[in-house]
């Protein structure tokens, strides 16, 4: 059977990360959190807002490892010169990353859909299709008000194994940055 090729992580799974990532920070830091985890679609306005092409635009120059490390340059060179943001540029360059991972996941047909992760080096499209047989299980389309109401609730139910992981990986790096005679908090 061949998956209908416009499946793309909603917001949900993305804010996921964010939220996994966010214990115990402030408010500033947690709105910083979620717009690194849902940056990448900025590309949507391109599309949406000059009429551009769904397929040449979408997942090219904003899902891949440059603008990972563009935005995280970015954090760096405004954290130095605010002393407001507290995250940490590792924190960051992981956050807006995990966007273009997890639509990668969900990409039924790499070759017109998948991810430029690579951009600028190649123009190859990267994609595995783990999560398309559960979204097609849920809905034909995301693009109904009952397919994206399905895939919500699909990806909530992935979020929380997703949400877990992220607090248990930033819970090993505190931990490993902590002294070994310092209390864990």
């Amino acid at each position: 059977m061949r998956y209908h090729a416009s499946f793309m992580a909603l917001p949900v799974a993305h804010l996921a990360v964010a939220l996994g990532a966010s214990r115990r920070r402030s408010k500033s830091d947690l709105l910083l959190l979620v717009i690194l985890a849902l940056a990448a679609d900025f590309d949507f306005a391109l599309v949406w807002g000059l009429g551009l092409p769904l397929d040449v635009y979408h997942r090219t120059f904003s899902h891949s490892l440059t603008a990972a490390v563009a935005v995280t340059g970015l954090y760096g060179w405004l954290r130095a010169r605010i002393a407001a943001f507290e995250l940490s540029p590792f924190l960051v360059f992981c956050v807006y990353l995990s966007h273009p991972l997890l639509d990668l996941l969900c990409t039924a047909d790499a070759a017109d859909h998948g991810v430029m992760l690579l951009w600028p080096l190649s123009t190859e499209r990267f994609g595995w299709a783990v999560l398309v047989p559960l979204y097609q299980q849920f809905a034909v389309s995301p693009f109904s008000l009952q397919g994206a109401l399905r895939f919500t609730l699909l990806e909530v139910l992935l979020a929380v194994p997703l949400w877990a992981s992220v607090a248990w990986l930033r819970r090993c790096i505190r931990a490993a940055e902590r002294p070994p005679w310092a209390p864990e908090v």
